[in-house]
C-alpha cells in the first residue's frame, strides 16, 4: 500500500467507527482488533483526521511530527522514538516538520468477510 493509500484507509476507518449512525445500528458491540500502519512523510506533509479517539496511537519511528486539535491550544511535537495518545475526538492535523517515519496504531471494527 503506498503511502497516501495507508492515510486515506486509516482516516476512512477512524471516520467509519466514530460515526453515530453505525454505532447505532449495533445490537452489541462489534469485535475489534488493534490496526497499525507504517507511514513515511516528506518534510512539510499535512493530513488531517476528522475522527479520532482515545484509542489513537501516534509514533515517530524517525524525523519529527508537530500534532494538534481544532480548538485546543496545545501543541504535540515528537521526534524520534517519542509517541502520542490521542486525548479528545476533535479533528487531528499531523504536520511533518522534516521527513519522518510515522506509526499510526488504532482499534478497529473487524472487516466483514
Amino acid at each position: 500500500m503506498k503511502q497516501n493509500d495507508s492515510l486515506q484507509f486509516v482516516r476512512e476507518r477512524l471516520r467509519r467507527n466514530h460515526s453515530p449512525l453505525h454505532r447505532d445500528l449495533h445490537l452489541r458491540p462489534p469485535e475489534r482488533i488493534r490496526r497499525r500502519f507504517a507511514v513515511a512523510l516528506e518534510k512539510g506533509a499535512a493530513w488531517r483526521f476528522d475522527h479520532v479517539g482515545r484509542t489513537v496511537l501516534v509514533c515517530c519511528a524517525s524525523g519529527s511530527v508537530w500534532i494538534t486539535h481544532d480548538g485546543d491550544p496545545k501543541d504535540i511535537i515528537l521526534g524520534p522514538h517519542e509517541t502520542y495518545r490521542v486525548d479528545r475526538e476533535d479533528a487531528m492535523h499531523v504536520f511533518a516538520m522534516q521527513h519522518c517515519m510515522l506509526e499510526i496504531e488504532f482499534e478497529d471494527d473487524l472487516l466483514p468477510h
